[in-house]
């Protein structure tokens, strides 16, 4: 079932009120002034982490008037968990497009209830927000009034694993090449980001025109990843989007590698299909600049180990041992981020070298399967 915002008109204010009464939600915090903010957490089978993530959104420093948990085909205790610890709860209808035709179904009901001036809040059901996360994204937006969205900064949550302590730095690592380029990302997270309404409402009036996907809708229900879809979206329609450490969100990590792999492909894909749908322009060729590097980068030790290989073999010259000198500089950057995780096993897993380095050689391995699969237009995956 597809679902379209419309703009709120004096005409369709009231039906759309009562539309979201009969959906079950409770509209009285819309009376407070503005600007508003509007939490919209889609959640299947959540009910490990949904209580932590609706909680962490009742004890922001400024409150969202409404926190509604889109729940989707949930077959577990999500529903009753989430409303226990005080979130609204709208059960999908017929939704088989997952988050994003979740998150879709939640705006047609609220969008027709806010002015342009109000914001969305969409957030993951395994997350949890830091205090001042709605208050430093606000104060974002004011610093740059043009900002079509603002994404969290990813925090790991505490790794009990290899796998885990591997994408805690990484994410670690993430943070703080975004901190170096001035808050830029390339993707406005789907674990947290805030976005203003008058956005919303011009990628809804642009989809099936300048932009791809269903009329009306803001998330684009046949992308693997919407919210990396949803963040070129934003900027062709001419709006920037940023992150910030001062909104970070404590999200889960896979525990196991064959998740990991499921999700990286996903993930990849995802990217890679977003991007072609976009094609060549000045919006997406520094991102199309930034995949052809890093399929560069993943060859970049293949070559230089049958370099070595060769070299030794063919001609006798042996590898220099001064070679070893640059691990150091390698593994400078991991020390250091594992240090700030205060985490003495990631600490462990950073001096120790080769087993990041193993991560990171199988994480470019899963990049060109992605690609492959993009290419070849294989069957999707998602973790169920």
């Amino acid at each position: 079932m597809q679902l379209t915002v419309k703009a709120p008109t004096d005409q369709d204010t009231t039906p759309a009120s009562a539309t979201a009464e009969a959906a079950g939600l409770d509209l009285s915090g819309l009376d407070r002034p503005g600007p508003r903010i509007i939490s919209l957490i889609p959640a299947h089978n959540e009910e490990e982490g949904i209580v932590k993530t609706v909680r962490s959104q009742f004890a922001q420093s400024i409150q969202p008037a409404l926190v509604i948990v889109m729940a989707d085909n949930c077959t577990d205790d999500t529903v009753q968990l989430a409303r226990e610890a005080g979130a609204q709860v709208v059960e999908t209808i017929g939704n088989t497009a997952k988050k994003a035709g979740a998150l879709n179904q939640g705006l047609a009901l609220v969008m027709p209830l806010l002015e342009d001036e109000d914001y969305i809040l969409a957030q993951d059901a395994d997350g949890e927000l830091s205090t001042d996360f709605i208050k430093n994204a606000l104060w974002a937006f004011d610093v740059k009034p043009n900002l079509g969205g603002v994404s969290g900064c990813i925090v790991a949550r505490t790794p009990t694993n290899f796998i885990e302590r591997a994408q805690a730095i990484e994410y670690a690592r993430g943070t703080r090449l975004m901190g170096r380029q001035g808050g830029k990302v390339h993707v406005l997270s789907g674990a947290a980001a805030v976005f203003p309404v008058h956005a919303f409402r011009a990628i809804a009036s642009a989809r099936g025109k300048s932009l791809p996907g269903a009329a009306g809708t803001v998330y684009m229900e046949d992308s693997l990843t919407e919210d990396y879809e949803l963040t070129l979206a934003i900027r062709h329609l001419g709006m920037d989007c940023t992150s910030t450490s001062r909104c970070p969100v404590v999200t889960d990590i896979m525990p196991t590698i064959q998740m990991l792999e499921i999700q990286r492909l996903r993930w990849y894909r995802g990217a890679m299909e977003s991007l072609w749908l976009y094609g060549w322009n000045r919006i997406t060729r520094l991102t199309w600049g930034g995949v052809a590097f890093t399929f560069f980068s993943s060859l970049l030790f293949p070559m230089a180990l049958l370099a070595l290989v060769l070299s030794w073999l063919l001609w006798d010259v042996a590898p220099n041992p001064l070679y070893w000198f640059l691990l150091p500089i390698f593994m400078a950057e991991n020390i250091v981020v594992a240090v700030r995780l205060k985490d003495k096993p990631s600490l462990r897993t950073a001096i120790l070298f080769v087993p990041l380095w193993i991560y990171d050689n199988a994480m470019f391995i899963v990049y060109w399967r992605a690609l492959f699969n993009a290419v070849r237009r294989n069957a999707r995956v998602w973790i169920t």
